[in-house]
């Protein structure tokens, strides 16, 4: 491995760089110093390393603000390290990572503490954190677990249908005072939006009927994320909270944000790309939670996606093992698909090249909303002097050929195994120091990823 050490001047030159606000990339360039973009120009010159950017386009980093890297506690699944750099790897600089798929979970002070020692020694690209609040926290004495919390992370994770028992999901009284306690501290609250009523006798009966994928999407159609979302606002617009519905997979369901002024909502690639009939054709490699649904949900996901409608897109990375994703019975499967680092060249190809999100949309989805959304737009979500210098080198003429076998992440399993996509990423820079090249690739050592917490 190749150690890059940061100069203390950079200056990137004769690239097309994308700025926020502008409807068309610009031919500029950026000096860097200590990791800070410090002037955006034409023509600059000085002492330092120079980053020649002939040909390519210059875009700020991506943030992944809906990632499980499991660790620590489920390490075999995915680590930070490997997690870290499979989303370097696509472009993604900034990651957050959900509380509840590591031992122990983000649900104290102390746990924070203990999880942090373990990630700070591993990470290559900067991250935040969420911490959760289950029905055991509830129980146990909420408040004052979220008081503890809310110097150290981003949001507060719950679940209105959980499958796992040791983070139990919170009723609609539970949740009503989460939304409060979330609101007195200044911090958003994260719904998992299924309605438990409907899945739980649905997926009974489903079970008895089959194992196939469209038994499982039968357990938790459309409807069962409209409820969820419909129930989850009305909440919030009661309590005056601040509420963030993820991993939207149905599109009338997201139809719901429209005219909310306390709810946001995010989607995830896999949605935009599949269908039902995707996943009874790809079988477990596609099982997700909320389940791939109807095809008509994919265009009407892109369009409110595109009007503004849904926020941004999170990747919901949460890759299993091949034994985990092997077998016929859809039940016994794991949920999740290893997404961090093919989120930003999928968008990229089939939203901004392809003509479905203007270069400013484009801009909004991939970094800047996420960084306002969770505090960090002060120094994190767009190129402008003052922030941190995470970009990205694209190659415009470029293709990216998706091969599961060549992940960075411990993950290898992917739907979109053989897809190309048009753009090539060719180098990732956090905070003016390159993490990745694509003929190289990591370029820096665990532990240089830096942790992050609300600026606002």
């Amino acid at each position: 491995m190749t150690i890059h050490v940061l100069e203390k001047a950079v200056i990137v030159k004769n690239g097309k760089a994308a700025l926020s606000g502008a409807d068309t990339l610009q031919e500029t360039d950026l000096r860097i110093e200590g990791g800070i973009i410090t002037e955006i120009g034409q023509d600059l010159s000085g002492s330092g390393k120079i980053v020649d950017a002939k040909g390519l386009w210059v875009f700020p980093g991506g943030i992944d603000p809906h990632v499980h890297f499991y660790d620590p506690g489920y390490t075999y699944k995915e680590d930070f390290f490997h997690g870290t750099s499979f989303a370097a790897s696509g472009g993604i600089t900034t990651v957050i990572d959900m509380p509840c798929t590591s031992l122990p979970p983000v649900t104290s002070a102390r746990n924070l503490k203990e999880k942090l020692s373990v990630l700070r020694e591993k990470a290559v690209i900067d991250f935040g954190l969420y911490g959760g609040v289950s029905s055991q926290v509830f129980e146990s004495g909420y408040e004052s677990a979220m008081e503890e919390l809310s110097e150290g992370v981003l949001g507060f994770k719950c679940y209105a249908l959980s499958g796992m028992e040791s983070f139990g999901r919170v009723n609609h009284f539970q949740f009503l005072q989460i939304l409060k306690k979330g609101a007195d501290l200044g911090i958003p609250v994260l719904l998992h939006a299924e309605d438990a009523d409907f899945v739980g006798y649905a997926a009974e009966r489903m079970m008895r009927e089959g194992n196939t994928p469209r038994h499982y999407y039968q357990s938790r159609p459309e409807i069962a994320e409209i409820l969820a979302v419909e129930t989850a606002i009305e909440l919030t617009e009661q309590t005056g909270g601040d509420l963030h519905i993820v991993h939207i997979g149905t599109a009338t369901a997201a139809l719901k944000l429209e005219g909310t002024t306390r709810v946001t909502g995010e989607t995830c690639p896999h949605y935009l790309a599949f269908s039902l009939e995707d996943f009874e054709e790809q079988g477990p490699l596609l099982k997700v939670a909320p389940v791939i649904k109807s095809a008509e949900n994919k265009q009407g996901l892109w369009e409110l996606l595109s009007k503004g409608t849904i926020d941004f897109v999170a990747s919901d990375h949460a890759p299993g093992t091949e034994e985990e994703k092997s077998g016929e019975n859809i039940w016994k499967n794991s949920s999740g698909i290893a997404g961090c680092g093919t989120m930003y060249p999928y968008l990229l190809s089939e939203g901004f090249l392809g003509g479905k999100l203007s270069l400013n949309r484009f801009l909004e989805i991939i970094s800047e909303n996420a960084a306002k959304r969770y505090g960090l737009f002060s120094r994190k979500g767009s190129l402008a002097a003052g922030k941190d210098a995470d970009f990205v080198l694209i190659n415009p003429e470029g293709v990216t050929t998706i091969e599961g076998a060549r992940f960075l992440s411990r993950g290898k399993l992917t739907p979109f195994e053989g897809h190309v996509f048009n753009g090539e990423i060719t180098g990732a820079w956090v905070r003016g120091e390159q993490v990745f090249s694509h003929k190289e690739g990591i370029l820096t050592s665990p532990g240089s990823g830096k942790y992050l917490t609300r600026s606002v």
